[in-house]
This record gives C-alpha cells, sequence and structure tokens, in this order.
C-alpha cells in the first residue's frame, strides 16, 4: 500500500463502512454557511503493473473549496492517477446532483484523506469580505487601531484619547500602556494610565477643515499687513501736514517782518503815503472774495464747528446717528478732500463748546451739560480723560503757555482750573464777582511783554458782559471789561491782539452788534499791579433779532494777512456777513437756507477757505 504524506494532520485510516458513511455525508445537499461547495477527490494507484482488476485506487483524497455559483450542487470530482500510464495518468470526473448523491465503492486498502471533520461548525471560514471592511472601517477611524475592533460607548471597550489626541478603545490603551513602556501607539508621544480619558459621545465625525483654516490664515495674513499699510500711509500724511504747518508758520513769520518793515517805513514816509496804500489795500480786498465749493450734509442739531491744523480734520458737534447708541459726539470731516470720516461718541447730552491743544497728539477738549469736562484723542478716537463738575459746563480752553492746565467755564459764572497731573479734582476755583450767569465763551490770552496788554489770563463771555482774570505767578485777579449786554461769542486774534465780542439786541440796542475791542493794561497804585481794560475800535451791526447763541469769527485775511477780517452769522437775513476789521465796510454777504451757527476759517495745501455751519448742512467756500 502507498504511503500518505505525514504532514496532513487529516491523513487517517479509516475502514470502508466509515468511508461509506462518510461520502455521502460530504455529496448531499444539506444547509452549511457555504451554499455552493465543490468536492475534489484524488487517488493514486500504488503499483504501475497492477492488471484492470487491480486499476482500483490505493489513495483517496477528499477536499472542498467555495465557489461562486448561485446553484445549490455539489460537485464531486475523482481524480486517479497511475504511474505506469505512459500519458501520465487518466483522470476520471464524476458529477452529481446533490439531491441523488453517490457513495463510491469500497475498495479494500483504502486510505481516506478529509480536510473537513465531523462538524459543521468548522465549515465557518474567515470571508475576505469581512476582512476588506475592517481595513475601511480603520481607514475611517472608526475602530482602535490596536485590536482593529469597533470601538463602544460603553463597557470595557468604551471609546477613550490620550493627551495627544488619538483615539483607542479603553481596555485595548491601558493593557498597551501596562506592556509597552508608556508611548501612544500612534506618535509614540509618551503616556500614561493616568492619561487615559473617556470620550463621551455615541459617534465620532471629523470634517475636514484644511482648507478653510489656511484661507483664514492667509486672511489675518492680508488684514495685518493692510493695517500695517494703512498705519505707514496715516503716518506719512501725518508728517506731510506737520511739514506744511511748519513752512505755514515760518510764512506767517516773514510776513510778520515784512509788515513791520512796511509800516516802520510807512511811518517815515508821512500820512499821504499811509493813506495810498490803505486805499490800495481796500481795493485789492474788494477784487477778491469768497467764493462757494462744496457742501457735506448733516444729520441735524448740529451746533460747534472747530478745525483741528494738526491732523487737517474739521469737528462738528452732532447727535448720534445711531439710535442704539444714543449720546453726542463729534462728526470728523477731512480738511483734505472734505470727505466725512467717521463719527466719535463722547458726552450723553449736548455740546456747548470745543476747542484743541495745538498740540501733535490731537487731543480735543470738549464741554457739556452732563457736568462733564472730557479730553479725547482724534487718532484713537476714545476719551482719554474725564473730568466732573458740579453745575454744567457751557466753555472751555486750554492754557496756550503750559497745555497742563486747562478750563472749564460752569452754568453759574465760576471757572474751575484743572490740572491734568491730577485727576482726582479741580486745583482752583474762579469764582465771579457780579450776579452769577453762565459762561457763553472763554478764550485764553498769552504774555506778550510788548503789546499793549503785557499780561496773560482768561478772557471771558458772560450773559452779563465780558471779563478778564490776569495770570500772576500765584494767583488770578479778575478785571471787568465796559461791555454792556448779552454776549452770545468772544474771539481772540494772537497776532493783533484784538479780541471780537458779540452781542444779542437789547433794549438798548436794537440789532445785533460786533465790537472789535484792543485790550491794554497800564501799572497803577504802589504795588505795581496792573489794570486791565479795553476800549472799541469798530463795531459792526447786524440784523434786528438773534435767539440762538451763534459764534463769531477774527481772522486775518487771506490776501493780505495785515488785513483782519469779521465774519458773523445773522439771522434776521439768514446769512453770513464779511466785514473788514480796518474800515469797517461790509465785503460780502454769503446767503444760506437756515440761520448760520458757527463759522471757522482753515487752510490746507496753501489753499484758504471758510466753513460755515447751519443746523443740517456745512458749506464750503474757497478764497479766490
Amino acid at each position: 500500500m502507498a504511503q500518505v504524506s505525514e504532514d496532513d494532520p487529516m491523513d487517517v485510516d479509516e475502514p470502508a463502512s466509515a468511508r461509506d458513511t462518510m461520502m455521502p455525508r460530504l455529496t448531499a445537499g444539506q444547509s452549511s454557511p457555504v451554499q455552493n461547495r465543490r468536492t475534489v477527490i484524488h487517488s493514486t494507484s500504488s503499483q504501475a503493473t497492477a492488471g484492470p482488476a487491480q486499476d482500483s485506487p490505493d489513495v483517496i483524497a477528499v477536499e472542498e473549496t467555495d465557489e461562486e455559483d448561485s446553484t445549490s450542487e455539489a460537485s464531486v470530482e475523482l481524480q486517479s492517477s497511475n504511474p505506469g500510464d505512459t500519458t501520465g495518468g487518466a483522470q476520471h470526473t464524476e458529477r452529481q446532483d446533490t439531491a441523488a448523491p453517490a457513495t463510491p465503492a469500497p475498495q479494500p486498502g483504502v486510505r481516506g484523506v478529509s480536510s473537513l471533520s465531523n462538524s459543521p461548525a468548522e465549515f465557518k471560514t474567515a470571508s475576505p469580505r469581512k476582512l476588506t471592511s475592517k481595513v475601511d472601517s480603520d481607514e475611517d477611524s472608526d475602530c482602535c487601531s490596536i485590536c482593529f475592533e469597533s470601538w463602544t460607548n460603553s463597557g470595557n471597550h468604551r471609546l477613550a484619547a490620550l493627551k495627544c489626541g488619538h483615539l483607542f478603545g479603553q481596555s485595548c490603551i491601558e493593557k498597551w500602556l501596562k506592556g509597552q513602556g508608556g508611548k501612544c501607539p500612534q506618535c509614540n508621544a509618551k503616556a500614561k494610565k493616568g492619561d487615559v480619558r473617556v470620550i463621551y459621545a455615541k459617534t465620532v465625525k471629523m470634517v475636514d477643515t484644511t482648507e478653510r483654516d489656511h484661507a483664514v490664515r492667509e486672511l489675518e495674513r492680508e488684514k495685518q499687513l493692510r493695517r500695517k499699510a494703512e498705519l505707514e500711509a496715516a503716518q506719512t500724511r501725518l508728517q506731510y501736514e506737520m511739514a506744511l504747518q511748519e513752512c505755514n508758520r515760518i510764512r506767517e513769520q516773514l510776513d510778520r517782518e515784512r509788515q513791520r518793515q512796511t509800516q516802520a517805513l510807512s511811518s517815515a514816509s508821512g500820512p499821504s503815503s499811509s493813506q495810498s496804500s490803505c486805499s490800495q489795500a481796500s481795493s485789492s480786498q474788494q477784487r477778491r472774495h469768497y467764493k462757494f465749493d462744496s457742501s457735506i450734509p448733516l444729520k441735524g442739531e448740529s451746533r460747534l464747528l472747530c478745525y483741528d491744523p494738526q491732523h487737517g480734520t474739521l469737528v462738528v458737534s452732532q447727535p448720534s446717528p445711531n439710535q442704539l447708541f444714543p449720546g453726542f459726539g463729534v462728526k470728523k470731516i477731512s480738511a483734505i478732500d472734505l470727505r466725512s470720516m467717521q463719527y466719535v461718541s463722547v458726552h450723553s447730552k449736548a455740546i456747548r463748546d470745543i476747542c484743541f491743544s495745538g498740540r501733535v497728539d490731537g487731543l480735543m477738549l470738549t464741554a457739556s451739560i452732563d457736568k462733564t469736562l472730557k479730553i479725547t484723542s482724534l487718532m484713537s478716537n476714545t476719551v482719554v480723560q474725564t473730568y466732573h463738575t458740579p453745575f454744567p459746563v457751557w466753555a472751555c480752553c486750554w492754557n496756550q503757555e503750559d497745555n497742563n492746565y486747562l478750563y472749564a467755564g460752569l452754568q453759574n459764572g465760576s471757572v474751575l482750573v484743572f490740572d491734568q497731573r491730577d485727576t482726582s479734582k479741580h486745583v482752583e476755583e474762579l469764582a465771579p464777582a457780579r450776579a452769577r450767569c453762565p459762561i457763553v465763551a472763554m478764550s485764553y490770552v498769552p504774555r506778550e511783554p510788548s503789546s499793549s496788554l503785557r499780561c496773560g489770563g482768561l478772557l471771558l463771555g458772560t450773559l452779563q458782559g465780558g471779563c478778564f482774570w490776569e495770570k500772576t505767578s500765584t494767583e488770578y485777579r479778575p478785571h471787568p471789561l465796559p461791555m454792556e449786554g448779552s454776549c452770545t461769542s468772544l474771539k481772540f486774534e494772537h497776532t493783533t491782539r484784538h479780541c471780537l465780542a458779540s452781542f444779542r439786541p437789547d433794549k438798548n440796542h436794537n440789532s445785533t452788534r460786533h465790537l472789535l475791542c484792543e485790550l491794554e493794561s497800564r501799572l497803577t497804585g504802589e504795588d505795581g499791579r496792573n489794570h486791565c481794560s479795553c476800549h472799541v475800535m469798530q463795531t459792526f451791526y447786524g440784523g434786528s433779532t438773534q435767539k440762538l447763541l451763534t459764534r463769531s469769527a477774527l481772522f486775518p485775511s487771506p490776501g493780505d494777512p495785515r488785513q483782519i477780517l469779521v465774519c458773523a452769522g445773522d439771522e434776521a437775513s439768514t446769512s453770513a456777513q464779511i466785514w473788514s476789521a480796518g474800515t469797517g465796510a461790509l465785503l460780502q454777504k454769503l446767503p444760506m437756507d437756515s440761520p448760520v451757527l458757527d463759522v471757522c476759517p482753515f487752510s490746507m495745501n496753501h489753499k484758504d477757505q471758510l466753513a460755515v455751519l447751519t443746523d443740517k448742512l456745512l458749506r464750503i467756500y474757497s478764497w479766490t
């Protein structure tokens, strides 16, 4: 008998009866985990010289494989090989239907070799499709990367994570950390059992935001570059404006020197030459005038107008345009292109006065009836300091000799002196000697030893007249000025040291008056104190009615700095009138749609302009 290889553990000697009983079980069409099964039986003859009577196989081997055929048939192939056959062996194949199984005849001395056991559970083999699904699920990160089994939301194999962020089954990662030296299976980061954190989630889904995050980073980078470019442009523009201001200052000094030389020559040549020069100046004034340039619409309820020469910005006081954030503030308008820039909220109630420090930092001082005095930076558009007062503030100004000090004119007629270095309270209070009435206008007069008013101090305008507070090294001394009537505006011109006071009509005067006064001081008494007063040089008359507290202006003529112009609004004719301070003649009348509230001359890029404010409109006029 031929020997069977010992490598196959299923090669056993079976009797013919057992083989007979086994073969029908293999070929029968019984239910099994695999629908189609193919059975192959190999037989080998032991002797090549055997005759036809001994042509029976010595070894029978049985193999089964799965097939994709949808029919419920099992095929049996009988292969026999005769080593003495010159054709290399004959093969006999027999197919039977599972409904009628055929049992091969028992052969003596035949050993049966089968890869199947008698139990049906052995037919449950691993399917390649399940393995593929596991790999797919691993690619989708839906299973544990240690055991390749799906994690659960409860039990020992629930979803857990390490500090590095990788996900595993809780039992798997705890065993891994216990036996693998305390490292993450994914990134080899150091980890320990205490780093395991259970994640309470039914499902875990991830959204790929790589492109979006990259776009966000690029956007932030572009924003930073844009902010940097805007900052550099603003700094360059500021340097340019400062250079222009310096050029203008030098030009003004040159004009003053020329004016002094001209006056010296005219005084030497006699009165005839003086009269001829005045006539030539008046004729040149008549030839040149202000011409309408543009207009800027406003929200309404605008009251004040002021100009910041350091930054080339016009500011207009008005209510907040946003109803969600009520209050009052200023609207910034660029003097370069005359376009509205933005609104800056400052006070909770109406603003009564605005003035600038004249420094490069662009600090704006505002007075309001909400009992506060505030300093606002126009560079950052934020309030940097707030001072509280016991009464509403009607007027304010800076100390032109020391910007650390500032003044607030109250409704009760007193003046509070504040120091920016001590923000807790005011450092001094100037109480009026007369009846307490609101201070409607305030200007600071710097010292000038060579002028008629040698001392410096505060020039005040109230509803009952005017007053000058002389500032000494130790105190403030009051000097009442001979001004009668209800003052509505008070302006001081630094080059000529003249002041312009505007008064409402009253029982003694039937029309609006604008008094051009020269301030003077003289020493009196044994103690050598100054006595300050003023005398009227020119009077300009307006209309017969004035209900609003309008403000006038006193400024040098753009055509001839030696000449001074007076500009004020007239409610009766709803116009702005311009007079010559030297001759008192009315030079020009600018018609408006509504009463004029404020006027402000300014210069930008060697172009002299005049801004006239009404309730809902800002008109710009250019000197031509």
